[in-house]
């Protein structure tokens, strides 16, 4: 979700920091989940705790439709092939970094290509 819907899920404006959102956000139900916001970094938590996954800026920027979709849909394909959310993460950023470079609808891209994108991503940073 972006900050703007998380702090309408959590109760708290799209303003409130990072603590409070996911405070609101557990205190809503959820045990783990992602807020994303344009290209800031993406927030993330889980049983662990609060993370922090910066993403690259992308070489060219083509067209941001679908990057959230590309997103969400390369992190729930990672997480149902057994990754963390952590890691999973990762590979969502990497796959919503090459929708944003492409002026296609849907974008394609190699194997290779995606591994090279994930390698720009760098891991989770804990938040304090």
């Amino acid at each position: 979700m972006n900050r703007r819907e998380a702090g309408a899920l959590a109760g708290l404006g799209d303003d409130a920091n990072g603590h409070d959102l996911v405070g609101g956000l557990r205190r809503a139900g959820l045990r783990s989940g992602v807020v994303t916001a344009g290209g800031e970094p993406v927030l993330g938590f889980d049983g662990e705790g609060l993370f922090s996954i910066a993403p690259p800026a992308p070489r060219r920027i083509a067209d941001v439709t679908g990057a959230g979709d590309a997103l969400t849909g390369a992190t729930v394909a990672a997480l149902l092939n057994g990754l963390p959310l952590r890691a999973a993460l990762r590979e969502g950023i990497a796959a919503s970094i090459l929708a944003i470079e492409s002026t296609e609808a849907v974008p394609a891209f190699s194997a290779a290509n995606f591994a090279q994108m994930l390698a720009l991503v760098p891991g989770a940073l804990e938040v304090a």
